[in-house]
């Protein structure tokens, strides 16, 4: 849906603006609807996740991990005959081989910062829904007030985005 707002607007030359304002618009208007008549049909979100970050699976990586104690080299001096061209082939291969692991690691940290992120997101909106559902007793069966609340929570979750789109309009 939002991708035809952009595809159409580029054959009616709408600027960036435009497309922003209609896209959040429409969007705004469906988390409106969804609040609204979740609220009117008394809607409630159990939190039956758990705990996503345990003990259990922290001590599982720390057994896992690889323990380095202590790297104490000392490099010989070859000089600049055969023995110094052997000896930086042979530490380059091994130089090669730790950036291997290191850049495996490093990988592997920025995937579990992505899964942890997208965790903590999960976790705030989901708190936001059942914040929002928790009137869903007062709400159900009066489509006024259903209303009423869903108008103040999408206003409340949503302005913020058209703060910063007016902001950036403003600015450029």
């Amino acid at each position: 849906m939002i991708l035809s707002i952009w595809i159409s607007g580029k054959g009616d030359h709408r600027s960036l603006f435009q497309n922003s304002i209609l896209s959040i618009s429409i969007l705004a208007g469906g988390f409106f609807l969804f609040i609204s008549f979740g609220l009117y049909y008394g809607l409630k979100l159990k939190d039956n996740v758990g705990s996503i970050l345990n003990k259990e699976g922290f001590k599982k990586y720390q057994d896992n991990a690889l323990a380095i104690d202590s790297l104490d080299f000392d490099s010989p001096i070859a000089g600049d005959g055969i023995g110094g061209a052997i000896l930086s082939i042979v530490l380059w291969i091994v130089f090669s081989i730790v950036l291997i692991f290191l850049s495996y690691f490093v990988g592997l940290f920025f995937w579990s910062a992505i899964l942890f992120l997208a965790a903590i997101l999960y976790w705030v909106f989901f708190r936001a829904l059942r914040f929002v559902f928790k009137n869903s007793g007062k709400c159900k069966g009066d489509l006024l007030k259903s209303f009423g609340f869903g108008f103040f929570y999408s206003f409340l979750y949503v302005s913020w985005v058209y703060g910063i789109i007016f902001l950036i309009k403003f600015i450029n």
